[in-house]
């Protein structure tokens, strides 16, 4: 049995009904812990701390339409240049948003439109 169907048994059984809570709360810690090792779940919290701010929000989905530079931005959002590009690089370093200079300007689009499709953000 694998740690998802093992976790799935015990969850099926109603903890405040067993006999004997102690193992029961044992062997439902062990076989957690089984099924969240294979799976790293720190990239997923920084993605939702970066999606958790509305202005960052904004920023998505003006870049729906199209890729857009700093000042397009900052002028439809109504931020200062150096809150934007915080915001923005919250955005890069979790791979929603990407950059792209062409000679002193920076264009910023949406790294992966079908991420953001499946997340409900589209």
């Amino acid at each position: 049995m694998n740690s998802t169907e093992r976790l799935r048994a015990l969850l099926e059984s109603h903890f405040c009904d067993m006999d004997n809570t102690e193992e029961h709360e044992k062997q439902l810690r062990e076989a957690a812990n089984q099924y969240f090792q294979p799976i790293e779940l720190t990239p997923m919290t920084h993605r939702f701390k970066a999606l958790s701010d509305m202005n960052r929000l904004k920023i998505l989905r003006l870049l729906t339409f199209r890729e857009m530079c700093v000042c397009e931005l900052t002028a439809a959002i109504g931020l200062t240049q150096p809150n934007l590009s915080h915001h923005i690089k919250k955005l890069e370093a979790v791979g929603l948003v990407k950059r792209r200079r062409d000679g002193k300007w920076v264009y910023y689009s949406i790294a992966d439109p079908a991420q953001l499709e499946k997340m409900g953000l589209l």
